[in-house]
């Protein structure tokens, strides 16, 4: 049951992201100034950036037991894609999963315990 939990929370970061990933893009437009060269795929390049805080986040404030080691897991293609993309700017990613863990950590502890 506890892998189901694990899928299910992967599968809502996924849809999450997706939605987001529009507005993570324009985020990280506001703080780097960077012109936006991929208009056409601003949804694809911010996909990673959504799809740190919204792991961090959701497995944080919703994962069980050892959630830190699927995150570990789940975060490695999005640091690859990161550092591939942008890693003069690597530090933008690791705040927003750091701000992601810190709102589901808040999440976690207003949860009745189980």
């Amino acid at each position: 049951m506890e892998i189901l939990k694990k899928i299910i929370l992967f599968i809502c970061t996924m849809i999450v992201s997706g939605y987001f990933s529009v507005y993570a893009i324009s985020l990280y437009d506001r703080f780097f100034n960077s012109g936006s060269a991929f208009v056409q795929m601003r949804a694809l390049v911010g996909f990673p950036l959504s799809y740190i805080f919204f792991l961090s986040l959701l497995f944080t404030a919703f994962g069980g037991k050892q959630k830190y080691w699927w995150m570990g897991i789940l975060l490695i293609p999005a640091a690859a894609v990161e550092l591939y993309l942008d890693a003069s700017h690597i530090y933008f990613p690791v705040v927003l999963g750091i701000v992601g863990w810190l709102v589901g950590w808040l999440i976690a502890k207003f949860l009745p315990k189980r």
